[in-house]
Order: structure tokens, then sequence, then C-alpha cells
């Protein structure tokens, strides 16, 4: 007998199903949708907050705020003060919305703005002993500011940046899996109804394809070189800033090696070290402790970089997302930090730094140590008679006299002004009374010839370091062997 409740109960569970795969693909609908808003939140976020820290160090960076200080403060010159009092509060005013922006770095950001508050504070000093025309010397060591908190500062909201990608990878997956898991239940549904999940499925590509089409989007246009690569190593997909930092087409996709992207002689290393990452699903950095990770360019020309891998399984072959930060603008702002930028050397906070690991390998290794200062006889005088820019230039070229004389295991800077440090590990007294009077004939014959725009001699101060002298002392006994070649008539060498 035909039971008259059944077609009710057809339909009331064609009714159930369809309420289902309506709230299934709502629900599809809506995290699809959330995870495209959040990507987009997250990128234009990470985006304006590194355009306002860009600007801020472009700002305040050595290139800018303090390239002009130090140069108004070399060069005497009130022009780079009034480019430096424009630029800090730039700077300033930049770092302040990159804090807004980003609140888990306040403390980095507070102790950059402490060391350009010291240096905002000192403004008015440097401008009134400019105007003053006071020495060098002085200047600097009224005005002279620690720029060691602002520098560590740094570099940990740049390590920080580094990492950003890692995240980007890990939403992405989660994001993945759930759309995966909710398209699996539906599909299970779609064998009572067909032809209604058939439409509903055209509907769901076509918003998966936006979203696939974002996160390619998000790719090419992230700050990092980012690229996939096979089991082989093989380069199967990369981003622009990839092709651009080494220096390939698309045209190019899959047929260059990643193992080819890296200094002939890590080849191999490198082989060996990402054959071990394929081996299991993971996300780390590709590096080994205190050293620094290198890639080649195409054209040979090779740069310092950070680089993080994340594998995972295709079928029965490994893939490997690869993200590269190129680290030369950041190496390049170390070494501009610890080098005179006149001369090209060391400068003072370079010379303590090495002195003081002289010191200890001395005390360690029981070799000798000696310290020389030179300085210029009657600088002032040249500086008077012929101008700055010949100054400059006879500084520039006792620099370059001195950097070609010393041995790889020596150490020379600029101490200020026209001093100039010489560390000598492993040499005696003799050897550095020596070295430092060959020296000083050297700079005192090239200079009589039409190399130098003006002839110059040297005084010279030296001192031998005594097991277990402090650091002042030793650099004090050579600033007293130099103050006594100068009450010696100056163009000789004292050693104490």
């Amino acid at each position: 007998m035909h039971h008259p409740f059944k077609p009710f109960k057809i339909y009331s569970l064609a009714i159930l199903y369809v309420v289902f795969l309506v709230g299934a693909f709502s629900i599809l609908m809506a995290s699809i949708d959330q995870s495209q808003r959040d990507w987009k939140r997250y990128t234009y976020e990470a985006l304006e907050k590194t355009a306002y820290f860009n600007d801020a160090m472009v700002a305040l960076g050595y290139g800018g705020f303090i390239h002009d200080f130090k140069n108004a403060v070399i060069r005497q010159d009130l022009s780079y003060l009034r480019r430096a009092e424009t630029e800090i509060e730039l700077g300033l005013d930049s770092l302040q919305k990159y804090q807004q922006r980003a609140p888990e770095h306040t403390a980095e950001v507070r102790a950059i703005q402490s060391v350009v508050s010291q240096y905002r504070h000192n403004l008015p000093k440097l401008r009134q002993m400019l105007e003053e025309k006071q020495s060098v010397a002085d200047i600097d060591r009224v005005v002279r500011v620690d720029d060691t908190p602002a520098i560590e500062a740094i570099e940990a909201i740049l390590s920080s940046h580094a990492q950003s990608p890692n995240s980007l990878f890990e939403q992405a997956g989660s994001a993945h899996q759930r759309v995966n898991h909710m398209l699996l239940v539906i599909l299970c549904a779609l064998v009572l109804v067909s032809i209604l999940v058939f439409s509903f499925i055209r509907y769901v590509n076509k918003r998966l394809a936006i979203k696939l089409k974002d996160l390619e989007v998000i790719f090419r246009c992230a700050p990092n070189a980012i690229f996939s690569v096979n089991e082989h190593g093989t380069i199967i997909s990369a981003n622009r800033e990839t092709m651009r930092l080494f220096g390939f087409s698309e045209r190019a996709l899959n047929k260059i090696n990643v193992d080819d992207l890296v200094p002939s002689a890590t080849k191999e290393k490198h082989k060996k070290l990402r054959l071990e990452f394929q081996k299991s699903d993971r996300v780390q950095p590709m590096s080994q402790r205190n050293t620094i990770f290198y890639g080649k360019k195409l054209n040979g020309d090779v740069f310092p970089a950070s680089i993080s891998i994340a594998t995972y399984g295709v079928g029965d072959e490994k893939h490997s997302i690869v993200v590269i930060k190129d680290l030369s603008d950041e190496m390049q702002y170390k070494s501009q930090a610890n080098t005179d930028p006149l001369t090209k050397v060391a400068n003072r906070r370079a010379i303590n730094r090495q002195l003081a690991a002289a010191i200890s390998r001395s005390n360690r290794q029981q070799t000798p140590l000696a310290v020389c200062i030179f300085d210029i006889d009657h600088f002032k005088a040249v500086n008077d008679k012929h101008g700055h820019l010949v100054g400059d230039d006879v500084l520039q070229r006792v620099a370059k006299i001195f950097s070609d004389a010393i041995r790889k295991t020596d150490f020379v800077g600029r101490w200020g002004g026209e001093e100039f440090v010489i560390i000598l590990e492993d040499t005696d007294k003799e050897g550095a009374k020596h070295f430092a009077d060959k020296l000083r004939q050297e700079v005192k014959r090239r200079s009589q010839g039409i190399d130098f725009p003006v002839a110059i001699t040297l005084s010279a101060g030296v001192s031998v370091y005594c097991q277990d002298d402090k650091q002042d002392c030793l650099f004090n006994h050579a600033d007293q062997a130099l103050y006594r070649a100068k009450e010696s008539g100056r163009d000789c060498v004292v050693v104490i």
C-alpha cells in the first residue's frame, strides 16, 4: 500500500538537503570572503607599515639626516645642518605613524626616537658651534650621539619583518584546509541533489578563482623574492621580485635550478641542505648560527640574504616554497655605521671595537700588540690657506696610503679631524716604530709629488701593549707619544 506520508518525507528530506547545501555553501562563501578580507587587510597593513618605516629610515638614515648631520660636523657647513633639521622632523613623523600601526614594535621605535631626540637636542648646539667656527674635534665631542640603541632597534624591526612571509604561508594553509573540508562535505551530498549542487559548484569555482587570483597578485607583488621549486630543485614559478633580484625572465622558468643561485663554493653544501629539508614537511630558515646566507645572481654578482623554506607534498613529489630577502641594504647600513664617510676607513666606534678585540686576542695568544696615532702637521693651516676641499682631498689621499700599506691583520681608521689610528697585531716595539716611520716617510715623499695638492708631514705616537693593561691606557700612551713628537718639532715618530 502506498504510504500517505512517503512523498512528504521525500520532499522534507529534499528540502533538508537543499537547506543543508545552501547553508554549507553560505558558510563556505563567508569563509572565502573573510579569508580574502583578512589577506587584503593584512597585506595593506603590512605595506603601509613598511612604507612608513622605509620613509623614516630614508629621512633619518645614513643617506639622510645622519649623513647631513655628520657632514655638517666634518665639513662645518650650515647647509647640511638646514637639510638635517628638515629631515629629522620628516623622519620622526613617519616613525610616529609606523608606531601607531605597529604597536608590537613600540619599544624599538622608542629606542630610535630616543637616539634621534638626542640628535635634535644637539642641533642648536651644533649651529652655534658652527657659527663660532669651532674645530671639528670640539664639535664632535659636544654633539656626538651613541647610535647603537637605534641600530639594534632597526635590526630587530627588520628581523621581525623578515618572518612575516612565514605567517602568510601558515594562514594560507589554514584557509586552504578549511575550504577543502567544506568542499568534501558538499561533494558527498552531490549524489542526492546533483543538479542543484552542480550550479553551486560553478558558483563556488568562480569565487575560488577570484581567491586564487588574489593570492597570485599578493604572490607577485610581495616585497621579497618568493619562488617554488620541485624535488629536483628546478624553479617552476617565481614572483617579479625573484626575477628582478636574480636577473631572469618568465621564459627561464623550468630551466633554472635553485642550486645555481648560490656561490660555486657552497653549491654542493646547499644542495645537501636542500635535500635534507625536503625529507619532511616543515617551515624554517635555511641558515646557520652567526652566519649569513649568500645568493648569486645569474650575472655572477653575490649578495647577502636571509632565506626561509616551506616544504610540502604534491602527490608523490616534494615541492618547496622559498622566500629570500636581500640584505644588501641592511649590510650597507651596518657598514656605514662603522665607516668614516669622508675617507672610507673605519670611524671611532669601529676603532674602539677593533682595539678591544685585538687586546683580547693578545691576552689569549700571548702575542705583541701596538697602536700608532698619526697626525697631519699644521693641518689647520692647510685648510686656512687652501680651503676645506683641499683639506678633504689630503685626508682622503693619506687614508688611501695607509690602507694600501697595512697588512690584512692590521686595522686603520680615522679617529677624528686629521688624526688616524693604526692597530698592529703581532707587532713588537721595534716593528711598530719601523712601520710608523716608514709610513711617515712615504706620505712625506708622496705629498711632494704631483699626486698631492700640497706637501705635508706627519707626526706619530706609538705605544706597545703590556699584558693586562686597559684599553684606555694603551691609547693614552700612544696619544702622549704623539704629543711628544709634536713637541720635538713634528715630522717624527715617538714610542712609549
